[in-house]
């Protein structure tokens, strides 16, 4: 019977694996056996205010909207979330991701980029680990020719903690694990993780 391609491409993984395993590197053929999922987004602030339970702007304290009206009147719409990855390591054995970079994405149009290089991931066997991407965004650009930047700035955060849950907006993140080969960094294609607006699971 001839070889699937899936089989070539295990029978290839192992004898990779078998290659690099006395380099240190079986834990990097371990992470690309991963699999990676977005999770949720949380602990969406903006100018000292949670907007992650903040459905309209009557939802808003009177401090909010203090705080909101300063942040406006500077111009500041930097707004910070964390969005969750799940790595999911299904191999007996352990992966490691050493930093990762991420670019996030709103109805397709790039919102904000980045990276960590300062901390390493040891994704154990048979575990999911769940991992916090810490992401900063700055909204002048968005809120351009928009109508009232602070109902605008609501909208926007709820359509980030309810994307995939019938909100208008499609929240993506490219998902890039990062790892070394002797003293390089190297980094795979980036994985794209999204939710289809209108399915919940």
């Amino acid at each position: 019977m001839k070889p699937s391609y899936k089989h070539f491409i295990n029978v290839s993984l192992i004898c990779i694996a078998m290659v690099l395993s006395s380099c240190g590197l079986s834990k990097v053929v371990n992470l690309l056996r991963c699999s990676f999922d977005m999770d949720g987004i949380t602990d969406i602030t903006w100018a000292g205010v949670n907007l992650s339970n903040i459905s309209s702007v009557s939802d808003l304290s009177i401090n909010d909207l203090k705080s909101a009206a300063a942040a406006i009147k500077a111009r500041d719409f930097h707004v910070g979330c964390n969005v969750k990855v799940n790595v999911k390591n299904s191999t007996p054995r352990d992966a490691k991701m050493i930093a990762y970079d991420y670019e996030l994405l709103i109805d397709d149009a790039s919102v904000a980029t980045g990276s960590t290089d300062n901390q390493s991931f040891i994704i154990r066997p048979n575990t999911t680990t769940p991992i916090k991407v810490p992401i900063a965004i700055d909204l002048v650009k968005i809120f351009k020719n928009q109508e009232g930047e602070l109902n605008s700035l609501v909208k926007f955060a709820r359509n980030l903690k309810d994307y995939g849950n019938g909100d208008p907006s499609n929240v993506k993140i490219k998902f890039s694990p990062k790892f070394n080969v002797g003293k390089n960094v190297q980094k795979f294609p980036p994985f794209v993780l999204s939710k289809t607006v209108g399915n919940k699971e």
